[in-house]
């Protein structure tokens, strides 16, 4: 085979350019400290690379989602202790006003009292966030959820935001409420005991206590009407599912004793002591909805009227007392349950975190592998091709000062 000089020369130099490549390859792998600097140069690798990159991208939102969810939490979760601790102090005060000896200036006092709780307790249901958004409107966060009308002892409240809660999406197929509604939190809290209550006539005469009241065997949501027809005689109507039965007459009442309602394996039990009048009724019916403020402003209410040395007007004082003491009662547990459920997700969130962080570990190292130099290895192929170039171009050299001319 005949080799031309051009040929020659455009061999040599297109080899030298090879070979310069490679190691400017190598010096931008060392100086990149990565393997795969383009697709071409692994194509496999470099896809599952992609995959990998796009599922750590995704796991790190995730976390920040997370850390999101967490700071929301934590700040909800403080803002009810703060609700939960103030109706505490506030059942403190029933207490203190369900005493029989309490006069009325002392009555006066603690109405003054419950009358700042109840703006505090306003001001935190109508509370913002860091984001300055209303903690407990739920979608409507730039609405201040609760309004309040009238004078203490008669108001009224109105909750003007939605039932939504903001939600964050903290892991693969789990969305996290972060936030909650006052409707739930301040509005939608039974009354009595939570199934049924137990109330006695707003136009009672006599000085029939109302006591505890609790279920035997359940309770099928029947309204039982107490009304006494004598001294120690009542009749009792019962109205189940909005039909009312044939009333019984003539039951004879013993003060302190317990009273069993209902057919078995539906009773339920309430203690009624002190001495009905004639016409007095006491009703045992399904627990309603009652919101906070309407708790607390009875409460007030009753604080704010004069009770006399009258018995009568004492017991209605002391019924009105037990009603609203397990109204606060039920509310406090609502609020202590919501905080319960606060904490759950919060620690639900810390195990979410720890799970990803060890999933960004492994994408890590799997990248690591995928992607990251062996410089041991690649200071040795650099070594490498430095010497072969070095070889060729001296070679080359060498050859293309060859001519014939030289021997002539």
């Amino acid at each position: 085979m005949r080799i031309s000089t051009s040929m020659m020369f455009d061999t040599n130099t297109q080899n030298l350019q090879q070979l310069q490549t490679g190691l400017y390859r190598l010096q931008n792998q060392m100086s990149t400290g990565r393997r795969i600097l383009t697709p071409a140069d692994d194509p496999v690798s470099a896809a599952q690379a992609v995959v990998i990159g796009q599922k750590k991208a995704v796991n790190s939102q995730f976390v920040d989602n997370q850390g999101n969810a967490a700071s929301q939490l934590a700040s909800l979760e403080s803002t009810l202790r703060t609700a939960s601790d103030l109706i505490s102090n506030v059942m403190v005060r029933a207490a203190e006003a369900d005493n029989g000896n309490i006069s009325d200036t002392s009555r006066l006092a603690l109405a003054a009292e419950i009358t700042q709780d109840f703006e505090q307790l306003l001001g935190i249901a109508n509370s913002t966030d860091a984001m300055g958004q209303h903690v407990f409107a739920g979608f409507r966060g730039e609405t201040q959820p609760f309004a309040v009308s009238g004078s203490p002892g008669s108001r009224s409240i109105a909750y003007v935001g939605d039932d939504g809660t903001r939600q964050l999406q903290v892991d693969t197929g789990r969305v996290m409420d972060v936030s909650a509604a006052g409707s739930d939190v301040f509005m939608r809290i039974p009354e009595g005991n939570g199934k049924f209550a137990f109330s006695a006539g707003a136009t009672n005469t006599g000085t029939g206590l109302l006591g505890a009241s609790s279920m035997i065997s359940g309770y099928n949501d029947s309204t039982y009407k107490l009304t006494f027809t004598a001294p120690g005689v009542y009749t009792l109507d019962v109205t189940t599912n909005g039909v009312p039965a044939a009333p019984v007459t003539g039951l004879t009442y013993t003060p302190g004793s317990d009273i069993v309602l209902g057919p078995v394996g539906q009773q339920v039990r309430i203690n009624l002591s002190g001495t009905p009048a004639t016409g007095d009724t006491f009703t045992v019916e399904p627990a309603a909805n009652q919101d906070i403020f309407t708790t607390l402003d009875s409460m007030i209410k009753a604080l704010n009227a004069s009770v006399s040395t009258s018995p009568a007007t004492q017991a209605a004082f002391k019924n009105q007392i037990t009603q609203i003491r397990l109204n606060l009662d039920q509310a406090y547990d609502h609020l202590i349950t919501a905080q319960t459920s606060i904490g759950a997700r919060r620690l639900e969130l810390e195990n979410l975190s720890v799970a990803g962080a060890d999933r960004d570990l492994q994408y890590q190292s799997d990248l690591s592998k995928l992607q990251d130099l062996d410089y041991t290895q690649a200071i040795s192929d650099m070594a490498n091709h430095k010497m072969v170039l070095e070889a060729a171009q001296l070679s080359f050299k060498q050859v293309s000062q060859m001519t014939l001319f030289n021997y002539l």
